[in-house]
């Protein structure tokens, strides 16, 4: 059992579970990005068993929407969104904005970015993500924090035997 009840997950963790990587897009990194599919998977798979709350900024639905509308449909893309609001914790954007524009300022990292990680600073929780950048940051802030790409599953959710 982990040792924390609720965390945060970016979109890149949303989308690379909910999306398979393609060779065309992914390229050399192909492999790479199979197994970070895998573990995004996995994750979701064992938050959802472990019933552990998982907190995004509301305006995360506007960059999920954006992906997923490129990677499949405006159809499945309203499906998805849907969904992410009603299994995942919607952080309003007047509770974290003085503290994203915070980090902003000191970081100058991408807007979105900083939502997620407000969210996370602000409520001490873990973050999950497989952007470098935004994982760095969380080195430098102290938010505790995984790089999907290099994430085992098996170190955060050990399997009961």
């Amino acid at each position: 059992m982990p040792d924390f009840s609720s965390c945060v997950i970016d979109t890149s963790v949303i989308i690379k579970a909910l999306f398979s990587p393609s060779h065309e897009h992914a390229g050399t990194t192909y492999s790479r990005e199979v197994k970070t599919h895998q573990s995004c998977v996995a994750l979701l798979a064992a938050l959802d068993e472990q019933e552990i709350d998982v907190s995004i900024p509301c305006c995360s639905l506007v960059e999920i929407a954006a992906v997923s509308t490129r990677l499949a449909d405006p159809k499945a893309s309203r499906e998805i969104c849907d969904e992410i609001e009603t299994i995942f914790t919607l952080v309003p954007e007047e509770q974290i904005i003085e503290r994203a524009k915070k980090i902003a300022l000191q970081e100058g990292c991408p807007g979105f970015d900083t939502y997620f990680l407000a969210v996370a600073e602000q409520d001490a929780i873990p973050l999950f993500t497989d952007d470098l950048g935004m994982y760095r940051i969380c080195e430098r802030r102290t938010i505790r924090s995984w790089l999907m790409r290099d994430f085992d599953p098996e170190s955060v959710f050990p399997t009961r035997k």
